[in-house]
């Protein structure tokens, strides 16, 4: 029996890759298959995606495809996972080597179908490191109303095989914030959400990240990903539900942590003009949200202050900060 199935899509990771196969072929839990997809690599990942299956023949299993990007690769080793569970790892970060199998514990103990661990962040260019809580402490609140309040990236998560083989949930082609739109609706339909309070993903901030730069045309995909997930949630009638935390999910992608880095971008003023418009229209009330009042002060003075008029000043603030 394979307990977990974890997929891991490669692509230009040759750098990270081995470190990344090492953490996931020594995991402490036996049963478990790691699904390696290399989607379309022009460096020598594959080189290195071979050593492994050849030395672990009966826990990595290898497949080549034509570039397709990240979602394309989760979707196609997706139809490949034996597993219970399954999980994803991205091929530039690592994970801790007891990670699954305390992972795996948890969701049988707890009877549950979506397992949430807590991350570290490391900058790998200044080696400092920073812990982000996978799911925040919210008294009186469900967990699956806390997940949406809690970081939406899909790999410090175990999810049921059910979400993806019942549901069919997969990721969307092509697209930026690809979590988003599989992760929000995978926490409505969970039975039962568990936490364990450990950082078992280890995230590498990369120097030369892209998607961290600001001067990207694919940061409008957030739109378009945002727009798709309120879709699902008004056609599965959710929405009245969970309408106060994707409001707040809303806040943090179009406003906040959204928001800093279109102000990085020469473009910023239609990237807000753009969220501001999606606000009033679909959450006019937004800035009286409850959850703002979680987020440190300095967040919820900017919260409180933005606006089309603002934003030229809070630009002007970033430039000076960050040149």
């Amino acid at each position: 029996m394979i307990a977990v199935s974890v997929i891991v899509p490669v692509y230009k990771v040759e750098k990270y890759l081995d470190r990344c196969l090492a953490s996931l072929v020594n995991q402490t839990l036996d049963e478990i298959e790691i699904i390696v997809i290399n989607d379309g690599s022009p460096d020598n990942s594959q080189v290195i995606i071979d050593r492994y299956v050849q030395n672990y023949p009966n826990r990595i299993f290898g497949y080549v495809k034509p570039n397709g990007g990240l979602s394309d690769a989760r979707n196609f080793g997706i139809q490949f996972a034996k597993g219970t569970y399954i999980g994803f790892v991205d091929s530039d970060d690592y994970v801790e080597l007891d990670m699954y199998e305390q992972m795996f514990k948890k969701a049988l103990d707890d009877k549950a179908d979506l397992v949430i661990c807590d991350i570290t962040y490391e900058w790998e260019k200044t080696k400092r490191t920073m812990l982000l809580k996978g799911l925040k402490d919210m008294d009186g609140l469900s967990e699956n109303k806390r997940a949406f309040l809690s970081p939406l990236f899909a790999w410090n998560k175990l999810y049921h095989r059910r979400f993806f083989f019942e549901h069919k949930f997969r990721y969307p082609m092509n697209l930026w914030y690809e979590d988003i739109p599989v992760t929000l609706p995978i926490f409505t339909q969970a039975s039962r959400i568990t936490y364990i309070d450990e950082a078992f993903v280890h995230y590498i901030q990369r120097s030369n990240s892209i998607m961290g730069s600001g001067e990207n045309p694919k940061q409008y995909d957030i739109f378009e990903i945002i727009e798709s997930t309120l879709s699902y949630l008004k056609s599965n009638l959710l929405i009245k539900e969970y309408y106060e935390e994707f409001e707040y999910v809303c806040i943090e992608q179009l406003m906040l942590y959204g928001g800093f880095r279109f102000l990085k971008s020469k473009d910023y003023a239609n990237l807000f003009d753009k969220s501001f418009k999606f606000m009033s229209m679909n959450f006019p009330n937004w800035k009286n949200n409850r959850y703002i009042n979680s987020l440190p002060k300095k967040y919820q003075a900017y919260l409180k202050l933005i606006s089309k008029q603002s934003i030229h000043i809070f630009r002007s603030l970033f430039k000076i900060k960050y040149r």
